[in-house]
């Protein structure tokens, strides 16, 4: 009889703690989110970018590295592209082009691209001024538990509509993104050695002109 009672119990404990689990919105989720990236310093990670090309049914995978260091300073490195910007100026390089170019930070504020938007999620910990947060559930990413969120977007006409997002249930970081736009395109940057709150040297903020690249000045 104690044995069935304890099972009983156990049951219960396991299912109010699910209940409580899935209690969860999309809302406090990006909240606490945001939260803990406003405490940050420093975050550095390697990650994967897969793009989904719906048109030609194709998947193109490129792995790099990015740093940031709150408030302004960002770089994200790529075989094929490098960006980086210290909080006044923005370099971006894509060596296959043999040029570099350079603009002040605020005339990049409102840039759509899809690292520009990764930066923006990193710094301000969601989107939830433009997207409508809704909690679906748990899942893994790399065996890490992580809470999955999907933002709609308030407007019709925004070009990226729908954002995926899976948030560390230990960390509060974000583990994988994912962006889907009107024409049903996907982005995914996946994170992982997520490190935070570690030194980095000032100079990884700024880019350095390789000899022969030329420089296209937008300022």
């Amino acid at each position: 009889m104690k044995r069935i009672f304890f099972l009983f119990w156990l049951v219960l404990l396991c299912t109010m703690a699910d209940q409580a689990a899935f209690g969860l919105n999309g809302q406090e989720v990006v909240g606490r989110m945001q939260k803990r990236f406003q405490g940050l310093k420093t975050l550095s990670a390697s990650f994967m970018k897969r793009h989904y090309w719906k048109l030609m049914d194709q998947t193109h995978e490129i792995k790099g590295r990015l740093f940031v260091q709150r408030p302004h300073q960002f770089r994200l490195d790529t075989k094929a592209q490098t960006v980086v910007t210290d909080g006044k100026t923005a370099w971006n390089y894509a060596p296959a082009n043999g040029q570099v170019l350079v603009s002040d930070y605020e005339d990049v504020k409102n840039d759509k691209g899809y690292e520009k938007l990764l930066f923006d999620l990193i710094l301000l910990g969601g989107y939830s001024d433009n997207y409508v947060p809704q909690y679906v559930g748990e899942e893994k990413v790399k065996r890490k538990t992580c809470h999955l969120v999907e933002l709609a977007s308030k407007q019709k006409d925004t070009y990226i509509y729908q954002i995926r997002l899976w948030v560390d249930k230990k960390m509060w970081l974000v583990r994988r993104v994912e962006y889907r736009n009107i024409h049903d395109d996907v982005t995914t940057f996946e994170l992982s050695d997520l490190k935070v709150d570690k030194q980095l040297k000032a100079d990884r903020f700024r880019f350095h002109i390789p000899k022969g690249v030329e420089l296209v000045d937008l300022r």
